[in-house]
């Protein structure tokens, strides 16, 4: 998979949120127009100083695995809200390089626009590898949201400052609100769409993330 340049990762805080703030004038948010037939999953888990990176590509919307990848490396940025791109994306973006199976869209763990920068580490993903992304996390970052109703499946808008609506509050299987937002060149209805074909009774994420979760969480036990 190709990733584009575009800044270093070796920086502080300050330069961080201006990388942020020049990757926010990339961000393209428009409806996907191709086939989506393969869909992604990445996400990683922690021990000491470690990264374990989980990937997972599946059929879509079948949701069958294609394959599967992973990758352990040091982590050099600490846990900074707003900035969680900075301590996971340069492992995964590794790992990226190497996937000969190349997703048509990628969800990964974390959050796209719903981000105080509209830049979330899904957002930030997407404009390096110039796919289509979707940010799904189990925690809200930025925004604010009505409570969806009792149902699985139920929705709401999440909203911004402004009012603007930067993602959507999803009902899982389970009855837990998981948190979706665009990454990159995907819109919001889009994103709810592909979220809701992609969420099955036993899974409380989308089944690629899931899987993706299982496989780095799986990475670190073996490791101890």
């Amino acid at each position: 998979m190709r990733v584009l340049k575009l800044h270093r990762w070796d920086v502080n805080e300050k330069e961080a949120i201006e990388i942020q703030e020049k990757l926010k004038e990339k961000l393209i948010l428009k409806p996907y127009e191709g086939k989506i037939e393969k869909i992604g999953g990445v996400d990683c888990s922690y021990k000491n100083d470690k990264i374990y990176v989980g990937f997972v590509v599946c059929k879509f919307p079948s949701l069958e695995i294609i394959n599967q990848y992973y990758l352990i490396r040091k982590v050099n940025f600490p846990y900074i809200p707003g900035l969680f791109a900075f301590r996971e994306a340069p492992a995964i973006v590794e790992l990226f390089e190497k996937v000969k199976e190349e997703p048509d869209l990628i969800i990964i763990n974390g959050h796209g626009i719903a981000h105080p920068r509209k830049v979330g580490i899904a957002s930030h993903i997407g404009i390096l590898i110039e796919k289509p992304t979707i940010g799904c996390a189990e925690k809200i970052l930025y925004g604010t949201y009505s409570e969806p109703p009792s149902f699985s499946l139920s929705s709401t808008f999440i909203k911004d400052k402004e009012g603007e609506i930067i993602g959507h509050a999803v009902r899982n299987y389970q009855g837990k609100i998981i948190f979706v937002s665009p990454g990159n060149l995907i819109d919001l209805r889009q994103t709810l769409s592909i979220t809701l074909q992609s969420l099955k009774e036993n899974f409380s994420l989308p089944v690629p993330l899931s899987l993706a979760h299982r496989l780095s969480g799986e990475l670190l036990r073996n490791s101890c």
